[in-house]
């Protein structure tokens, strides 16, 4: 089917230069950080380039090891990230790992990774260290002093094997701010290894744009000027009708010019919600305007939708419903009487990428479906 909502795709459409514009920084060491709201494409470019560079790469998704609002897990982290880097590492360099038991429990993976290693390999500092891991872990102790030497272990294991160039990428990069709670220095330790590292690229990506913008363009962060910033945007209105149409064509389905006008319109070049839109016409057979007009109400919508918003504080909740009642853009003083509050919510909204401050003041929603689902719905 060409049209797929959810999952991301290791064959974006549209995205060849996004592409072959990272495989380059990939193989040339490059660090790079991908950047751009939810559900435009980023995971999708990152794993279509890192499936074309033919590099041994890990991509681990950060937001995985969010417990709560503002708790971080740094033992499933980090023990996630020596699982990930090794195995990779040795199954590009000829070794094979099989784990026992498949399972979510990075602590209970690393353990047979210990006992493979051990069997098969003579590796004792990649050994201590594990069962330092292990050890402390299970004890519910900080991680943070086996931080350092965790983050050295790309460029020890290219080193050893002989691997020229590997690539970490680190999804949803912006939650390790939350790991500051345990290890307050993790930034720091971050960046002192990786700018020493030969033979390894890192990648970050992030949806949450404000965040992501704080940790790589603030002077005062470690990561200030240490990543090529790749910004992910949606797609013009003649790439997005280029995608609709080809995708009904394939289809079966006649959708005429101006009801593919319509749908841009109303979606704006967000590829999750074309490829949504797409596969409710495929599927259900209805009029265009008749799915466009029930999409905020949709269960796919609103579950991603509700999703997010929780979020956001009830403060910053309600400004960006007002923004919506009044067409996705505003000015403070349009959002409330106390605009120290109103501030103070925007600012959230835009750390957490749902807004973007345009000139002159004015403060425009980034998805144009919140806008839709707030404004239409009435909620």
């Amino acid at each position: 089917m060409w049209f797929i909502y959810g999952p991301p795709t290791p064959n974006p459409f549209g995205r060849d230069q996004e592409i072959d514009t990272l495989v380059r920084f990939m193989k040339n060491g490059q660090p790079v950080s991908l950047i751009g709201p939810r559900r435009i494409g980023k995971t999708s470019i990152l794993l279509a380039s890192l499936n074309k560079s033919s590099l041994p790469f890990v991509l681990i998704s950060v937001e995985e090891f969010v417990r709560g609002e503002k708790g971080f897990n740094l033992a499933e982290f980090v023990s996630a990230y020596i699982s990930n880097v090794t195995t990779t590492a040795y199954s590009f360099a000829g070794f094979k790992f099989q784990f026992v038991e498949k399972t979510k429990s990075y602590l209970k993976q690393i353990r047979e990774l210990l006992g493979a290693i051990k069997v098969t390999l003579n590796v004792p500092e990649l050994t201590a260290l594990i069962e330092v891991i292990l050890d402390k872990a299970q004890r519910n102790k900080n991680l943070s002093e086996e931080l350092s030497r965790m983050l050295d272990l790309p460029q020890i294991l290219a080193e050893k094997l002989g691997i020229q160039r590997m690539v970490i990428a680190l999804d949803e990069f912006q939650y390790l701010k939350l790991a500051k709670q345990t290890s307050p220095e993790i930034f720091h330790i971050m960046r002192s290894k990786w700018q020493f590292h030969k033979n390894v690229t890192y990648v970050i990506s992030g949806s949450a744009t404000g965040m992501l913008k704080e940790i790589i363009n603030t002077k005062t962060q470690p990561f200030y000027q240490f990543f090529y910033l790749m910004r992910v945007n949606p797609f013009d209105k003649e790439k997005s009708k280029e995608f609709l149409k080809k995708g009904f064509e394939i289809e079966g389905v006649n959708v005429n010019d101006n009801e593919v006008e319509e749908i841009v319109s109303y979606v704006d070049g967000f590829p999750a919600w074309l490829n949504l839109v797409g596969i409710k016409i495929v599927v259900e057979r209805k009029p265009v305007n008749v799915i466009l007009n029930s999409l905020p109400y949709d269960e796919n919508v609103i579950n991603a939708i509700e999703g997010d918003l929780r979020k956001l504080s009830p403060s910053a909740r309600s400004v960006l419903r007002k923004l919506a009642y009044l067409g996705g853009k505003g000015r403070p003083k349009d959002l409330g009487n106390n605009i120290w509050a109103v501030n103070r919510a925007l600012a959230q909204l835009i750390r957490y990428g749902y807004v973007e401050k345009e000139e002159r003041g004015i403060y425009k929603i980034l998805d144009p479906m919140i806008v839709h689902y707030f404004a239409e719905r009435k909620i």
